[in-house]
């Protein structure tokens, strides 16, 4: 592994920049950036709008994404995923207290607790939510 390399694996988009899809590992460069792509057609379509821009001088992207919103029920799912690795972790710390831990033991929790609640949010995006109609409501 080349030096050049190491920052993709610690640091590297995992949200499409157009749709903020999670990255299907296809990566763009624009002069010293990075930009994650989920489809072949996202990221021709990262790289005429940074093309747009450029042109114009605007210096920053046109396409305006919206914030993420956090989804209560992935966090209980992320939560009650990583209990084992937080009983594994807090056992080999001889602490229950997360800060007391080392710093790699608390990236490792955070990290799976993270990759847990983006699985539950992308299969929530792929299958949409599913919402049962109340007794009350089947008249409906």
């Amino acid at each position: 592994m080349t030096s050049r390399s190491r920052p993709f694996l610690e640091n590297r988009p995992s949200l499409c920049s157009y749709c903020l899809k999670p990255v299907g590992g296809l990566l763009f460069r624009w002069g010293d950036r990075w930009y994650g792509a989920c489809s072949a057609d996202h990221l021709e379509k990262i790289k005429e709008d940074l093309e747009i821009n450029d042109q114009f001088k605007r210096g920053e992207r046109g396409v305006s994404l919206k914030v993420a919103q956090i989804n209560r029920a992935g966090i209980e799912k992320a939560v009650a995923s990583t209990k084992e690795k937080y009983l594994e972790l807090a056992k080999k710390n001889k602490s229950f207290v997360i800060h007391q831990w080392e710093r790699n033991h608390r990236l490792q929790l955070f990290s799976q607790a993270i990759k847990e609640y983006l699985i539950y949010c992308t299969e929530l995006a792929n299958k949409g939510l599913l919402v049962e109609k109340r007794e009350n409501d089947r008249s409906n």
